[in-house]
């Protein structure tokens, strides 16, 4: 009778561990992630930004790449803007997972120092670059795949 009450309660407490595990599982696999920045091209500024995204912008998104800090990018156009103010231009910056962004801005610091020369150099870019855009959005994105 002891040996059949042992196995009962072992046996409901095996069957009680298991439901947590069960239900913890998520539906999904985690895939990459990618940070999502949403401009606002402030009028007439268009060929300023547009000049300045190619010759700043995308060299050092193709050399994050080359340095193997970013799977990819990709730029894109909102053609249902709701207002003055919607964004207009965006870009995608996607990373193998969310491990890569530890410690990112330290190693893409000499990318940036080869693009530009030096720091005073990036700043000038980057207050002109303020003069044409303002930044709408930015956010973290996670691919995933149901399961």
């Amino acid at each position: 009778m002891r040996n059949a009450i042992l196995f009962a309660t072992a046996l409901a407490a095996l069957s009680l561990a298991t439901v947590p595990a069960a239900s913890a599982q998520v539906p999904y696999t985690e895939g990459t992630v990618e940070r999502v920045v949403h401009l606002h091209i402030n009028a007439g500024h268009g060929p300023a930004f547009y000049a300045d995204f190619k010759a700043n912008a995308i060299p050092l998104f193709e050399a994050e790449k080359s340095a193997g800090l970013i799977v990819s990018y990709r730029t894109f156009l909102n053609v249902t803007s709701s207002s003055t103010e919607d964004w207009d231009f965006g870009y995608a910056i996607v990373y193998q997972n969310m491990g890569a962004l530890d410690g990112l801005g330290d190693k893409i610091y000499p990318l940036r120092m080869k693009h530009f020369g030096d720091p005073t150099a990036e700043q000038k870019v980057l207050d002109k670059r303020s003069e044409n855009i303002h930044l709408v959005s930015s956010f973290l994105i996670r691919d995933i795949t149901l399961r």
